[in-house]
């Protein structure tokens, strides 16, 4: 006995454990949650494909065509979005109001870029998929890689985020561009076949 006593004493009070096991559970906690928003917002990805399925694959061939043309068109796309929020500071409901568009707008850029990237994804492995497994696998790749610290917050989601909103206005000009030309042009023929 009195050879433990010197260990007891050594030992770190309960309030010091208490606080140690209390602070695990609460990161454990926040990874569950950061787990089921990454979860989460993957459903609401994946509705934009029923809901604007033109638009998100518009926009992933933009970012497929011209990825750093997409990353400078986001640029002012972003700096509107910040001018308007400093802007209606002081109006709540049109604070809301561009707040829900941007977050409309960065839902289907996001899309966009998931997708994206779940096709160069598959591609790189040398396989073909669905529209589907491109955007859960770019979404998983590209949330992933944006909680990695520093270089997933500094670099990969602020280049990510501005390319796939620069997508939706290159994704709109790139389509109109296409179809103006197209009305002046007679459709096309088929093709007979000579056998010899």
């Amino acid at each position: 006995m009195e050879t433990l006593m010197p260990l007891l004493q050594e030992a770190p009070p309960l309030t010091d454990v208490q606080r140690a096991f209390f602070s695990a559970g609460a990161a454990v906690f926040v990874f569950g949650l950061g787990a089921a928003l990454i979860a989460s917002l993957l459903g609401i990805l994946f509705m934009t494909l029923v809901v604007a399925p033109n638009l998100t694959q518009r926009c992933a061939a933009a970012l497929r065509e011209r990825n750093f043309l997409s990353f400078l068109a986001g640029l002012p796309v972003a700096a509107v979005f910040l001018f308007l929020a400093a802007a209606t500071r002081g109006a709540p409901i049109l604070s809301v109001l561009f707040g829900m568009t941007f977050g409309v707008m960065l839902l289907l850029a996001l899309a966009s870029a998931a997708e994206d990237i779940g096709r160069r994804l598959y591609w790189a492995c040398g396989k073909e998929g669905s529209r589907t497994a491109h955007l859960a696998a770019g979404w998983l790749v590209f949330a992933f890689g944006s909680l990695f610290p520093v270089i997933g917050w500094f670099v990969i989601l602020p280049y990510v985020s501005l390319s796939a909103l620069g997508s939706l206005v290159v994704g709109m000009l790139s389509s109109r561009a296409k179809e103006s030309p197209a009305a002046s042009v007679p459709p096309p023929r088929d093709i007979e076949y000579v056998k010899d």
